[in-house]
């Protein structure tokens, strides 16, 4: 009997860390975007540019615009047949969110 409960509480538990070792989704930071989302699950979040667009090096003009560095890497984990997709919200600038679809 005791055995019993130890084992479930046991499993409750491997469970529980389970999902959060191996996510089944994931959300950029506010100001960053998924820039890249490989079958693996493995993405990248990016910041997003920042700047005048009038002076970004299009149209002839220099680029008088400083972004910030840098990227995060992660990765989420996808069963059962299913495959990770980006997520869109309204419009493409807000791409932050990944996760699994059948």
């Amino acid at each position: 009997m005791i055995i019993d409960i130890a084992c479930a509480i046991t499993s409750v538990l491997l469970l529980c860390y389970s999902m959060a070792v191996e996510p089944d989704r994931a959300e950029c930071w506010p100001g960053w975007y998924v820039a890249n989302l490989r079958p693996s699950g493995v993405y990248t979040c990016q910041r997003v540019p920042g700047g005048d667009p009038g002076y970004d090096g299009a149209g002839g003009f220099p680029d008088r615009t400083v972004d910030m560095p840098g990227e995060i890497q992660g990765r989420i984990y996808c069963t059962g047949g299913s495959h990770p997709i980006v997520v869109l919200a309204h419009r493409e600038a807000d791409a932050r969110i990944v996760g699994c679809a059948p």
